[in-house]
Parts: structure tokens; C-alpha cells; sequence
């Protein structure tokens, strides 16, 4: 009896021995898998390729935020209109206090740098300007104050432009000196009326 317990325990000794090996081999051939160079390798070019792509989109991206302005060119930023008044005067001021518009007994001045006024237009209908040289649509523009003199009563409508480019209209009635500025504009050094 003794002869016949001793191979039976070989064989479980036996048995025993391939299953431990047998689980080794499949530990051991997952944990292989898992770190092949093949797929470390895949991994890398993956981000080099997504690393090249965001690299020409950011190239791509500066190139779209270019922007070119327009050359400075004359913009007429305001004008006074009348049909019905016997005298009546336009007078721009600039943020450093120079005036452009007519002055008794020279004439109109234009001491804005830059700009022009269109002259004295007197009777009973008439339009004067006053014009930016070097304004830029979607550029850094400068501000003006105006002075509108109606002499005489009458009516007169004037359109503005601001320096951003918005522009605007405003009946004018009776005889005065009406100041017309907007929130940014310089403040009249004094009325030239």
C-alpha cells in the first residue's frame, strides 16, 4: 500500500506543479501584451500627430487675426442744413481747443490740424461742413465738440459722425448758439457765437 500512495501523489504533485505553471504563462503572457513595443510605439505617433495638427492650427489661427485697417481718408463729421433762416454758422472744436468755423471779421479759420470747414454759406438756405482728413473706418478717432449759431430764427438739421463712426441728426429751431456733443467729446472752450 505503501507503493500505491506514493504515485498518486505524484501525480497531484505533478498536476499541481502544471497548474501553477499554467497560470504563470497566462499572467505572464497578459502582462506581456499589455507593454509590446508595437502598441507604445502607435501610442507616441498618435500624440505626434495630433501634436502636428494643433501646431499648423495655431499657425493657421495667427494668420486669421491679421487685420489691416484702412488707409486715414476724409470723413465729413458734421454738417448744418437750413431752408429757412437768414445766417447761420458751423463751428467744430478739437481736445486741444483749436476751432474751426467762422470767425468775424477774418473769415473761417480752420485751426484744427487735419480738417477742414466748407466756408461760410450765408442767406436764406445753405449747408456748411465741417471734414476729418484722417479719419479710419474701425480705427482709434478723434473726438469733436460743435457749436451751431442760428441767427435770425429759423430752422436747421445737423448730422454728426462720432469718432466711431455712428452717425446721427438733430433738428435745430430758433435763434441761439446750440452746443452739440456727445459723452467723449472735448468741451467747448467757449462760444463763438
Amino acid at each position: 500500500m505503501k507503493g500505491s500512495k506514493s504515485p498518486g501523489r505524484g501525480r497531484w504533485a505533478l498536476l499541481a506543479l502544471v497548474a501553477v505553471l499554467g497560470l504563470t504563462m497566462v499572467v505572464g503572457t497578459g502582462g506581456s501584451a499589455a507593454s509590446t513595443p508595437g502598441h507604445a510605439v502607435q501610442a507616441k505617433k498618435c500624440k505626434k500627430k495630433k501634436h502636428r495638427s494643433a501646431t499648423s492650427a495655431k499657425k493657421k489661427k495667427c494668420k486669421k487675426k491679421k487685420i489691416v485697417l484702412p488707409l486715414p481718408g476724409p470723413m465729413v463729421r458734421a454738417t448744418a442744413t437750413w431752408t429757412s433762416s437768414p445766417e447761420v454758422d458751423l463751428h467744430a472744436f478739437d481736445a486741444a481747443g483749436n476751432h474751426t468755423g467762422w470767425v468775424n471779421p477774418t473769415g473761417v479759420v480752420n485751426g484744427i490740424p487735419n480738417a477742414v470747414h466748407s466756408g461760410d454759406q450765408g442767406g436764406p438756405s445753405g449747408t456748411e461742413s465741417f471734414t476729418d482728413n484722417i479719419f479710419v473706418q474701425g480705427g482709434n478717432n478723434r473726438e469733436f465738440a460743435y457749436v451751431v449759431c442760428i441767427y435770425g430764427g429759423g430752422s436747421v438739421n445737423f448730422t454728426g459722425t462720432t469718432a466711431s463712426g455712428q452717425t446721427s441728426s438733430v433738428p435745430l429751431s430758433g435763434a441761439g448758439d446750440y452746443t452739440l456733443t456727445v459723452p467723449t467729446s472735448p468741451p467747448v472752450p467757449y462760444d463763438p457765437c
